[in-house]
């Protein structure tokens, strides 16, 4: 039947076009709440999940948004502390404690000043002294009596610094010798003992004048108490000993922090490296010695989102090979940083406990190989999946109006309408809408440069014709070979054998165009060939809907036996592959025209799957292909009777540019829509089906024609074979 104009248009009405939009922001997940549902479900039990959906749908913001309504409880401080300069610990405060523990940190770090003062004190260095002085007063006693036994002897006894000498007439005695040695082993065993009491005094000191300092803390942060004796040991051991402190490995390395009452952490990684998702330990080289500590931990995506939410692209878990480690780590609760290959051993860091909520985000490409792990569906159990379409209803369109508002854009309401109906048009479904937000958010942006701000009918209408100009490079050059008759194209009389058949380029820019299909009959025995498929340039697709022909050809004029004619199809000046069924509806008239000799229109192009009942189904792609086959026609010149044919299944989705539109008004061309193959014929060729002379007579005779020829040839073959 043929389309009238009130049939085809489907355009919103637009009421009050230049009336500015204001509409309250829609909720998240407008028109997902399939997706919604789901999410809902992992959150509230606490479940990995992941978002599947095509791209441009806005599944990351969509999440984000959603995301940041929910109220849980504040998570905890989680810090990185040592227990000494090789050993490192995980600590977990309550939340808003970790600048208090850092600040009293910082002050016990400063105690080094304060230790050096307190050994200058007069107390101290009267029980210093006392020290001193009973170590000496039992060196000189011993010294004395060394000196009255060598005197004895005839000898002298001298000093050179910690150096005692005997000197006298002769050798010295063996037993003065083995009292010399005596006396000078116990002489530094004495101040080796000396030295051990000095320490110890140094450290007593300290010890009793940083208990004052870290008692307090003890109470304070009872979780940080290994972390602090640890700290408080090292400073005793600088009193005892002196060794050099670097406060950066003792200062807490801060890891996640939140103030009391703000909402969990929401981290997005869009990289999922490693390191990024890990953690990494850095180092220092300095004269070619590797050196680390504490503070040189960075923290990942894993540390950040504590407590909150961990979003990821399953792409990058799969293009930067990480997705093993990643399982590895939400199967063990644990992660630790990324060290570098060629680094000594270092610092032992305990392992970081995850607790947070993963939701991986992708296409459905994406998850194509980590849905076949095992593994997967018991880490990941909640599927949330996002249609690439959403209802056409004036629900939608407010939400979308919202939407855009709180996305900064000045709208009208011609301008919400037109974005709203090239959504739909997007989606090739009168009532549905493309889903895709970030399409049409870039096409309002593209509108509002071009209507200086503000997003009308007129600046939509223009970014439109703007993006079509800036693609219509390809098109025009095929246009102009079509023009100069360099590309074999008519919209005009009739043929055997051939109709111009609806094809979409698959390389973008996507363009639909007519491609002048051809068939060829001759005797033979049920061959039906597809010449572009034996050269190599059809798909399987294709090729199915080549032998669907087939069967609609014995099925409906073959009783008993084999075709008795040999069919050749081609797509004529086809250089590129083919694939789909959209063709097969072509396939079949020109065939059966090939067979029962008789013309088609030229000036009718056809689009349209077939069965082997011959039923015409739905194809994709059916404007650009309406509007490809317009395009070709109003460069050849518009006759009046040109048009196409198409499956009265895909009359849901016609929504045709306006200049199709108003030129099917004024009828200089048309669009039928057909159910069967048998009236795609009766419309290619003004004939009846059925009755005297009808098609099907004419398509039967053709096959007895070609069984007598086949006949003959066969005859023939016997005889000289005699």
């Amino acid at each position: 039947m043929r389309l009238s104009y009130e049939a085809l248009e489907w355009r919103t009405p637009i009421e009050n076009s230049a009336e500015p939009v204001s509409l309250p922001l829609p909720p998240p997940f407008f028109g997902q709440e399939r997706a919604r549902g789901a999410l809902e479900m992992a959150i509230r039990g606490g479940f990995h999940a992941y978002l599947v959906g095509p791209s441009s749908l806005g599944k990351h913001e969509t999440l984000l948004a959603y995301l940041s309504t929910q109220s849980v409880e504040t998570p905890p401080d989680l810090l990185y502390v040592p227990l000494s300069e090789r050993k490192v610990a995980v600590l977990t405060l309550p939340s808003g404690q970790e600048i208090h523990l850092a600040e009293a940190v910082e002050g016990l770090l400063l105690e080094v000043n304060r230790l050096d003062e307190l050994f200058r004190q007069g107390s101290f260095l009267r029980e210093k002294t006392q020290l001193e002085a009973r170590f000496k007063e039992a060196r000189e006693q011993q010294l004395e009596a060394l000196r009255r036994e060598a005197q004895e002897a005839g000898f002298a006894l001298s000093t050179n610094g910690e150096r005692l000498e005997l000197t006298g007439p002769g050798p010295v005695p063996a037993e003065l010798s083995a009292r010399l040695e005596e006396v000078t082993l116990g002489s530094l065993a004495a101040s080796a003992e000396l030295e051990v009491a000095l320490r110890r005094l140094r450290r007593d000191w300290a010890l009793h004048y940083l208990s004052n300092r870290f008692e307090p803390l003890f109470q304070r942060f009872p979780q940080a108490r290994p972390y602090l004796e640890a700290l408080r040991a090292r400073l005793a051991r600088y009193a005892e000993t002196g060794e050099p402190l670097d406060p950066a490995q003792w200062r807490p390395n801060l890891l996640t922090s939140s103030s009391s009452g703000t909402p969990p952490p929401i981290v997005y990684e869009p990289y999922a490296t490693a390191p990024r998702l890990f953690g990494r330990l850095d180092y220092v080289v300095d004269r070619g010695v590797w050196s680390t500590n504490v503070s040189l931990i960075r923290p990942g995506a894993v540390h950040r989102a504590q407590g909150g939410y961990l979003i990821l692209d399953a792409l990058s878990l799969k293009r930067e090979g990480t997705w093993e480690a990643f399982k590895r780590a939400l199967r063990n609760g644990q992660v630790e940083p990324v060290t570098e290959p060629q680094a000594p051993a270092s610092l032992e860091v305990e392992p970081f406990p995850i607790q947070m909520q993963v939701i991986l985000v992708g296409t459905p490409e994406a998850f194509e190989g980590l849905e076949e792990d095992p593994a997967f569906s018991e880490l990941f159990r909640i599927r949330a999946e996002f249609s690439p379409t959403l209802p056409a209803s004036p629900e939608s369109r407010m939400a979308l109006g919202g939407w855009l508002l709180a996305q900064g854009f000045q709208l009208t309401q011609g301008g919400l309408t037109r974005l709203y109906d090239e959504a739909r048009r997007s989606a090739e479904q009168r009532d549905r809408m493309d889903a895709r937000l970030v399409e049409i958010r870039a096409l309002a942006e593209e509108a509002a440069v071009l209507g200086e701000g503000l997003v009308s009918a007129e600046s939509v209408e223009q970014a439109i014709v703007a993006r079509e100009h800036r693609s219509l490079l390809s098109e025009e050059e095929f246009l102009r070979a079509v023009q100069e008759g360099v590309i074999s194209l008519r919209t005009t009389g009739k043929a055997v054998g051939e109709v111009n058949s609806l094809v979409v380029v698959e390389a973008a820019p996507y363009w639909g165009r007519p491609a002048r299909l051809t068939a060829r009959a001759a005797p033979g025995r049920d061959h039906l060939i597809s010449i572009d498929r034996e050269a190599g340039l059809g798909g399987q697709i294709f090729h199915k809907a080549v032998l669907t022909l087939a069967g609609y050809l014995r099925s409906r004029y073959i009783e008993h036996g084999s075709l008795p004619v040999t069919i050749s199809l081609a797509f004529e000046q086809n250089y590129v592959s083919i694939e789909g069924d959209s063709a097969g509806l072509a396939e079949l008239v020109a065939t059966l025209s090939a067979i029962g000799n008789f013309p088609l229109r030229q000036d009718l192009a056809v689009t349209g799957a077939v069965d082997q009942t011959g039923k015409v189904l739905a194809v994709g792609a059916i404007n650009a292909k309406v509007e490809g086959f317009f395009r070709v026609c109003k460069a050849l010149g518009l006759s009046g009777t040109q048009g196409v044919i198409l499956p009265k299944a895909n009359l849901a989705n016609l929504t045709l540019q306006a200049e199709v539109l108003e030129v099917v008004r004024a009828g200089q061309f048309h669009i039928y829509a057909v159910e069967t193959a048998e009236q795609a014929l009766e419309l290619l060729t003004g004939a009846r089906m059925e009755g005297f002379r009808g098609l099907q007579d004419r398509i039967r005779a053709g096959l007895e024609a070609f069984a007598r020829l086949e006949e003959g040839h066969d005859k023939e073959d016997r005889e000289n074979s005699q």
